[in-house]
């Protein structure tokens, strides 16, 4: 580490990363309008970037030569299923091998001071979190990354967006932040989370001030929503132009409605994550989302990492083509998705597209052979005016030796103590079980009593396996 101070406005060409991640409204008439062969090119060429880099890093060195790959093996885009995928449960082990932020990374702390770093975490709810830390490559592209997405669904210079999300270790918060602020000319409210402010004070601030957008996820603007309602606060005052947020399984589009006509502005589903920023968002048209195919190729796999054909639905396997602080090639999200083919959009942008989520992988449960994703639950509990939306699935063992079988129990909050608990759980179980394929149980609970779960943090928590203790 030298005594020279590593300036971060002197740590980028500027000029140059927004000739080659193009925020917006140059992002259109360029990577947007690109053909089929330019961005495969493109593509191409940040790829085998990326992958070189990676051979110099022991966490990629270790599982790809476990596989028999040598450097020079991977020759092109063509080559990356030879690649295996990783998933977040390995870049915890590679952090507990090498603490404290792992052998995936290309700065270790005695590194620190020569150049800006950023530490981000993941995960967390138990032990410490996962680690990511950001170059400021890494950091401005993330803010572009969502600009765009903004800027598609209708923010313009001087809009006043509002950011529910703690900008904390978290990255959600500093990624809204970054893009209305650095790129695209809005003015940023960083209220922070119902914990820090409270969601009676959001609204207020927001009729103040003057909130044209929002940013952040659908449960929240849900409760958003209902303290409303319980205050008396009519949404349609407020001059909103656009809800960005993450609306997760909404298949029916029954919480997108319902938003919708709460807030009397058009609600826009994005995808991204922690690691690689925000991957794809959805235009004014709402036909699936759009990829930044610049920053990231896409790819829908099985269990196995074996690349599914466009339309099937699989596991979300991201490859960053702009991270080199760490490198993230084949990193198997766990959401299951859908992919379609590149075609140029109404709004003009040319790109590949990715569907609604369906589920997460990992919070799959099997009852009795049939495969049940939690998330498959949001739709029927938040389209139930009597329900809060909110809901908990909790899995356990029932029955002892060849008898024991795994049974998941729904507790559903319901609105007010007026709501009839029975007639509540006898339509619920109805739905869901025809919904899901599988018996489950329905538990009506209190309005708040899941907080716990639902509201500990800024994403709420569906499954307690209760299997695992």
């Amino acid at each position: 580490m030298s005594n020279a101070i590593p300036y971060y406005f002197r740590s980028l060409d500027w000029d140059k990363l927004i000739a080659d991640y193009p925020p917006p409204p140059n992002y259109n008439g360029t990577v947007g309008a690109m053909s089929d062969e330019q961005i495969h090119d493109l593509q191409n060429e940040r790829f085998l970037a990326r992958v070189e880099e990676a051979w110099k890093l022991p966490f990629y060195t270790r599982r790809w030569s476990a596989v028999g790959l040598e450097p020079g093996d991977i020759q092109s885009l063509e080559d990356i299923e030879k690649i295996p995928t990783f998933n977040s449960d390995d870049l915890k082990s590679a952090i507990e091998s090498a603490p404290p932020f792992g052998d995936h990374h290309p700065y270790r702390r005695e590194d620190f001071g020569d150049v800006p770093i950023k530490i981000q975490t993941s995960g967390g709810t138990t032990g410490m979190p996962r680690v990511t830390l950001f170059d400021a490559l890494a950091w401005e592209v993330q803010g572009i990354q969502t600009a765009r997405g903004l800027y598609a669904q209708g923010a313009r210079p001087g809009d006043v967006i509002q950011i529910p999300f703690t900008t904390s270790l978290a990255n959600a918060g500093w990624s809204a932040y970054n893009a209305v602020f650095n790129w695209l000319g809005c003015v940023p409210v960083t209220t922070g989370s119902g914990k820090v402010t409270p969601s009676e004070r959001q609204l207020e601030f927001a009729k103040a001030w003057g909130t044209n957008g929002w940013y952040c996820y659908g449960d929240y603007l849900g409760r958003l929503t209902q303290v409303a309602e319980q205050m008396g606060f009519d949404l349609h005052q407020l001059p909103t132009k656009y809800l960005f947020t993450f609306l997760g399984p909404d298949s029916d589009g029954a919480l997108r409605r319902g938003l919708e006509e709460a807030w009397g502005a058009p609600v826009y589903d994005n995808y991204g994550s922690h690691e690689v920023g925000l991957v794809a968002w959805e235009c004014q048209h709402k036909k699936n989302k759009h990829i930044n195919e610049d920053t990231a190729f896409i790819e829908v796999c099985d269990a196995q990492g074996r690349r599914l054909a466009d339309g099937e639905t699989g596991s979300v396997v991201v490859t960053s083509l702009h991270r080199s602080v760490p490198p993230f090639i084949r990193y198997d999200h766990r959401d299951m998705m859908a992919l379609y083919p590149r075609e140029k959009c109404e709004c003009g942008v040319c790109s590949r597209k990715l569907s609604s989520l369906f589920g997460r992988m990992d919070d799959m449960v099997k009852l009795r052979g049939t495969n049940i994703y939690p998330l498959s639950c949001q739709g029927a509990i938040k389209k139930d005016p009597r329900t809060t939306g909110e809901f908990l699935c909790v899995v356990s063992h029932v029955g002892e030796g060849v008898a024991r079988q795994d049974e998941m129990v729904i507790r559903v909050e319901r609105k007010s103590t007026t709501v009839n608990k029975q007639a509540l759980r006898d339509d619920l179980t109805a739905t869901l079980t025809a919904e899901l394929g599988a018996r489950i149980q329905v538990e009506i609970v209190e309005s708040d009593e899941l907080d716990e779960y639902t509201k500990s943090g800024e994403k709420p928590k569906r499954l307690l396996d209760l299997r695992k203790r």
